[in-house]
């Protein structure tokens, strides 16, 4: 059984963060993206599953110091044995705009600092992942999939994949993506694994 592995990057990390920072974390913890991620999710898919590859999906904002830092991580994560990272580059977003229909005006600043207020949006990642999902299905490549992201955004592409007789497996939080879950033929929660994932 081919087992192929999608990962909404901001999805997992900024759950992950949040869910450590909860537990009483003062530093960041680390995904074990190359030694662990892909065994321990292939080892959840079925004693029968076999690894054909992570497809890792980002975005980052160019002007950002931190996203030029994270896209060199993210290069060299490209070259992780069976990874193919896709990452797109963020969009300036529209103005903050006062709610009050009196008013409208836009908000460049912040009103407590002062520092302009730069918005950026992800655009084509989404896309990107259930593209893929549906020609990596179609050509065969996958009898199996591990989606791990919570965007419900996903589940017509989801559903029409399973009816062509691919399965979709949701990896994903507890407390998270419930229409997501329940359009895959599986699940298993993030928060079980962790403890193989961190050993």
């Amino acid at each position: 059984m081919r087992l192929k592995i999608f990962i909404d990057f901001w999805n997992l990390q900024i759950s992950w963060n949040e869910y450590h920072k909860a537990l009483g974390a003062t530093a960041p913890v680390k995904i074990p993206w190359e030694k662990k991620l892909p065994a321990v999710l292939t080892a959840k898919a079925g004693a029968d599953a076999v690894y054909m590859g992570t497809h890792v999906y980002a975005s980052i904002n160019p002007k950002s110091q931190s996203d030029r830092r994270l896209s060199a991580f993210l290069e060299t994560m490209d070259t992780f044995q069976g990874y193919k990272v896709n990452v797109k580059k963020r969009k300036p977003a529209k103005p903050v705009r006062c709610n009050n229909e009196g008013c409208r005006q836009e908000i460049s600043n912040c009103p407590h600092c002062n520092k302009p207020l730069v918005r950026t949006a992800e655009k084509g990642v989404d896309t990107t992942i259930a593209i893929e999902l549906f020609e990596l299905a179609l050509d065969d490549v996958y009898d199996r999939a591990i989606l791990v992201s919570g965007d419900a955004d996903f589940v017509p592409a989801i559903e029409y994949i399973q009816k062509r007789g691919k399965y979709i497996i949701h990896a994903g939080w507890r407390d998270q993506s419930f229409a997501v879950r329940k359009a895959c033929w599986s699940h298993f929660m993030i928060e079980d694994i962790l403890p193989d994932l961190l050993s």
